[in-house]
């Protein structure tokens, strides 16, 4: 069993001009680095290593999800997420939903094994940030996004505090995108949200 799970952590997945490597959490496009966010990699990873099969929504939040409670919307949003970042259309599909029932990933997926990064790839990534895609715009928000960056500058920890669903993570990414080059040694994104203690 143990081979078995070390043999699939190291498999890597080619797809159209893509290669997903699931053990480093990594999606190149012609082999160069894709911004994405780890959710959305994780139902990639998820639906790509069943091509073809009918993938139920139920597995694949308690796959993306585990131990935590989350509405089937958030599967919505980060699925939209990922067929943006995959560019997924009418001239090239990836993905179909099953209606009411999951995902389908349809393109024919080659499994490969360990992968050497290009050099380009390790660099790119180990160099600048690893923020997800936006799934919305921070329309309305330009002052908050001021605020808050201001304050990043005065201290090493900046906490934004909320309800859920206001928008705090959308306006943290917008935040962190305006500081890219501020920092010598990039910015990274964090999700805590997994986290119960």
């Amino acid at each position: 069993m143990k081979s078995d799970v070390a043999s699939r952590a190291s498999r890597s997945f080619a797809f159209g001009p893509f290669l997903l490597v699931p053990e480093q959490q990594l999606l190149l496009r012609n082999q160069q680095p894709v911004r994405i966010g780890g959710r959305a990699l994780d139902l990639l990873t998820a639906l790509v290593a069943r091509p073809g099969e009918l993938v139920s929504k139920s597995e694949l939040i308690a796959q993306v999800w585990p131990d935590t409670v989350v509405d089937e919307s958030n599967l919505k949003v980060n699925m939209a997420v990922l067929r943006r970042t995959l560019e997924d259309g009418p001239s090239t599909q990836y993905i179909a939903t099953v209606v009411g029932r999951g995902y389908r990933f349809v393109a024919p997926v080659d499994r490969v094994g360990p992968v050497a990064l290009p050099v380009e790839a390790s660099h790119t990534l180990t160099a600048s940030h690893n923020l997800p895609t936006a799934t919305t715009r921070a329309l309305g928000r330009v002052q908050a996004i001021e605020s808050i960056r201001a304050d990043l500058e005065r201290s090493r920890l900046v906490s934004i505090v909320g309800p859920g669903g206001v928008g705090k993570t959308t306006v943290a990414i917008a935040v962190a995108e305006a500081a890219l080059g501020a920092f010598s040694d990039g910015v990274w994104f964090v999700d805590l949200a997994p986290l119960k203690d």
